[in-house]
């Protein structure tokens, strides 16, 4: 799978660390009593950078989610075997792997779930969870502390510092800390922020799964070229033409399910439909994972102009799709490739034996789709003829720089094309 910057924030930040990032600012900002600290902090951020890394690959996937979840504290736990560790369970250990093992479960849970009112519970537990992992950590900071200045005022041993923090000292310890005002305030205020953030977590669940019912059912948002005026049953005309195509996509969909290969598509054509629809286009077929779509039908003189403009954009949109298909748990799209041409195309009603539909087809599209196909040989995900790079704006043609000649279909000397810069 592609690296996605924003899959690894989004795995440090909200997912899959948050315990564990709190566990290492505790480490690095207490003082450094137990002789394995500083090294503990080294070995937590290795393995924490391994475990969000992992996760960001694979960890739409419920399996995955779950097991990669105790890389961390399995890597702490290791080292302290290593090094020899031999006084009582400490509660950061504890609650390390009880925290992994809850999230972890949740969240594969939640991956695997199908419809949308069990992920709203999980999400209302995994709100929970965090709400008092944060409560936890800020006791267990400020037991750290007043053990740390106790210890080197000498009201203590070492080895009643090492009792405070274990396991077996947590439930007193944090009756302690309870009944302090203030921290009976921090909590109250923890929880408060926690239903908060429920709330707009929920708001945006429910919005995703509008969203996937509105993909799967909303018809093909093209303009209806069947009813314009004067319309003949079949004519040719000069319009500029998109062909374009996932890379690889049998090895995309060849290990997974109908069911899945299918909602990737769904949601690659809604892509194009809104892309193409915004742009002025006519969205003319899907085929497979291809898709073809004519600007200039209309004798709008801007066609090409707004067919290198949709390709553009549907590429900078291509990363939300990529993320959409992750959070779902589906085969992310890596490449698509896109040819842009202008020429000459023939528009005419086509009876199939059912009902006429109207098609476009010619050498335009037949060269668009050869330019289709050289984008992995140019190692570009768009590639513009020519007769295009004419026809638009010098700001557009800011934006292309030869990426090389061939000979078209028809042609006896090569022609230019371009790619983005």
């Amino acid at each position: 799978m592609r690296f996605l910057p924003k899959r690894f924030a989004e795995e440090f930040f909200l997912y899959s660390s948050q315990f564990t990032v709190f566990f290492i600012l505790m480490l690095f900002s207490t003082p450094s009593i137990i002789a394995l600290q500083p090294v503990a902090l080294v070995v937590l951020n290795g393995f924490l950078l391994l475990q969000i890394t992992l996760l960001a690959f694979w960890g739409h996937k419920p399996l995955p989610r779950f097991l990669f979840s105790f890389i961390t504290p399995a890597g702490y736990s290791l080292l302290q075997t290593i090094t020899g560790w031999t006084f009582p369970v400490d509660m950061a250990s504890f609650f390390l792997w009880a925290v992994s093992f809850y999230v972890g479960l949740l969240q594969a849970w939640s991956g695997a779930a199908r419809r949308s009112w069990p992920k709203r519970v999980l999400e209302a537990f995994l709100s929970f969870g965090t709400v008092l992992t944060f409560i936890f950590f800020y006791f267990y900071l400020d037991l750290r502390i007043s053990l740390a200045m106790r210890f080197n005022a000498g009201d203590i041993p070492y080895e009643g510092y090492i009792w405070g923090l274990s396991i077996s000292s947590f439930l007193p310890a944090f009756v302690t800390f309870i009944k302090s005002p203030q921290h009976t305030f921090f909590a109250f205020g923890a929880f408060v922020f926690g239903i908060l953030q429920l709330g707009n977590k929920v708001k945006e669940l429910s919005l995703r799964a509008r969203l996937e019912r509105i993909v799967g059912s909303v018809p093909v948002p093209t303009q209806d070229l069947k009813d314009e005026p004067g319309r003949a049953e079949a004519e040719g005309k000069d319009a500029a033409v998109i062909y374009g195509d996932i890379w690889n996509f049998s090895a995309l969909t060849g290990k997974v399910s109908a069911r899945e290969a299918v909602e990737v598509l769904n949601r690659y054509y809604a892509l194009w439909n809104v892309t193409v629809t915004r742009h002025g286009g006519y969205l003319d077929q899907f085929v497979g994972d291809t898709a073809v779509a004519v600007f200039g039908l209309l004798g709008e003189k801007d066609g090409a102009e707004r067919a290198v403009a949709c390709a553009f954009e549907l590429l900078q949109e291509l990363p939300h799709l990529q993320e959409d298909l992750a959070a779902a748990g589906l085969p992310v799209i890596k490449h698509v490739g896109i040819g842009v041409h202008w020429g000459r195309i023939m528009v005419g009603q086509l009876n199939n034996g059912t009902c006429p539909a109207l098609s476009v087809f010619g050498e335009a599209v037949s060269i668009a789709a050869r330019l289709d196909s050289l984008c992995r040989e140019f190692k570009q995900d768009v590639l513009v003829s020519q007769a295009v790079y004419k026809q638009v704006g010098i700001e557009t043609q800011q934006h292309l720089q030869m990426a090389g000649e061939v000979l078209l279909r028809g042609k006896t000397q090569p022609s230019a094309v371009y790619g983005r810069k």
